[in-house]
């Protein structure tokens, strides 16, 4: 099987973008390229002194929302990863200087 990881952005924008992030022979693999979108974003984003929910504001706004899917068309996103939990858990790592 195989998982796709999508990424959607333009949330404020008329029309949501989707690009290809990759393509993934386990979950595993796919789930962890879902956290590099995210992680990427939030240290890029981070400023000195800047609280948690004002990161995760930001990323929910402006960031692009990696989804999973499999190739079997029978799923829309893959459970076991969500984007946004994942992002406030790491917004609050990110804010207090853990890698």
């Amino acid at each position: 099987m195989t998982y796709f990881v999508e990424g959607l952005s333009g949330h404020t924008e008329p029309e949501t973008r989707v690009r290809r992030i990759g393509e993934y022979d386990t979950l595993p693999d796919a789930i962890a390229a879902a956290k590099r979108l995210v992680d990427g974003y939030l240290r890029r984003e981070y400023k000195p002194g800047m609280e948690p929910r004002s990161l995760l504001s930001r990323y929910q706004e402006q960031g692009e929302h990696p989804y999973i899917f499999r190739d079997d068309d029978t799923t829309f996103n893959v459970p076991g990863f969500n984007h946004l939990h994942y992002a406030t858990a790491r917004s609050s790592d990110v804010c207090a200087g853990k890698k």
